[in-house]
């Protein structure tokens, strides 16, 4: 096994203090790269629950308590690798990533300095509401149900819907389109927007491949920049009721925000 030792280049503070990438031997799979990575803050302890965002490609992944993320099957070449997690300074950095081969990184993020204060007000966050950035801001929070692009092209399914119909509160149409999914919980209704809720004139994603990531809201636990949106219908006199909420990101808006976030020209 040979390992390279490489060096990156820091646009946020947050230093990387070991990085190795290792060629594996040629095999039918040797042109699929992989990143690991190790999440710690300045003292060495792990950092549960970053958002990590590799681009381009767009791909989400969110540390675990160890502090730790696994990113398969990552096309080579030039890459960002941006980190973020409420209380650190946000983390970037550059790599280059050769073919078939497994990256490590080692990701030191450093923590904002805190100031107590004798009267704590506390207000709900609002996080971006037509961007990739919003995505990872809601995902810090704690609170909804994700998919990113690598979990959604795992489902093998044809229908967007369908992505949804494992996932917690739903199973695939038994009543009505078998190309969709219904509710289990609450009033067992859907409200489902595109992009944040960007009022397209057409759906721009028809097909699984169109689909980038998911985000599922159930009410009262909806996000604040979203509340206006999730109020449906549900029963034949068509009742006015609060509804499960899919948020659903479609690859064009994706790949606009992800190069405008990689300091491309769009």
């Amino acid at each position: 096994m040979i390992r390279i030792l490489l060096s990156l280049s820091l646009t946020a503070v947050g230093p990387l203090t070991a990085v190795a990438q290792s060629q594996r031997p040629e095999t039918p799979d040797s042109l699929r790269s992989s990143i690991t990575g190790m999440v710690r803050d300045s003292l060495g302890l792990p950092v549960a629950g970053a958002s990590v965002l590799i681009t381009p490609g767009g791909l989400i992944f969110r540390t675990d308590t160890a502090g730790r993320f696994n990113a398969r099957e990552v096309a080579p070449g030039a890459l960002t690798i941006g980190v973020r997690k409420l209380g650190f300074s946000p983390l970037r950095s550059q790599v280059s990533l050769h073919v078939g081969a497994d990256l490590a990184l080692d990701l030191v993020m450093q923590r904002l300095p805190q100031m107590l204060a004798e009267v704590e007000i506390r207000g709900e966050r609002q996080c971006p509401r037509f961007s990739v950035e919003g995505i990872l801001c809601r995902r810090e929070a704690g609170t909804g149900f994700f998919m990113n692009r690598q979990e959604i092209l795992a489902k093998d399914v044809e229908f967007p819907m369908l992505v949804l119909r494992d996932a917690p509160g739903f199973r695939q149409n038994l009543n009505g389109n078998p190309r969709t999914v219904e509710s289990t919980v609450g009033w067992r209704c859907i409200v489902r927007i595109l992009d944040g809720g960007f009022p397209y004139s057409y759906d721009p994603i028809q097909r699984v491949k169109d689909l980038y990531a998911v985000e599922v809201y159930q009410p009262p636990d909806i996000p604040l920049e979203y509340r206006h949106w999730y109020w449906g219908t549900s029963g034949r006199k068509k009742y006015s009721t609060p509804c499960t909420l899919v948020v659903m990101w479609s690859m064009q808006e994706a790949q606009r925000d992800l190069r405008r976030l990689g300091g491309q020209k769009k």
